[in-house]
């Protein structure tokens, strides 16, 4: 279900958190998803974050 939320996102969206193996990472900018490779990119204030979309448990946009 993740992917095809992230398939749907819009670059630049705000996240508020990010539910990834239990660990929550929060204040993220979405920045693209990568549909082949299964890969979500999103910005932070120290620079990016490259997550497999299988790995994300949940979303919550701001």
């Amino acid at each position: 279900m993740i992917p095809e939320v992230l398939r749907i996102l819009d670059p630049g969206t705000p996240i508020a958190s990010v539910l990834l193996s239990g660990t929550q990472i929060n204040n993220v900018i979405f920045s693209s998803f990568d549909e082949a490779r299964s890969l979500a990119y999103f910005a932070t204030s120290a620079g990016v974050i490259v997550l497999d979309a299988e790995e994300i448990q949940g979303l919550q946009t701001a």
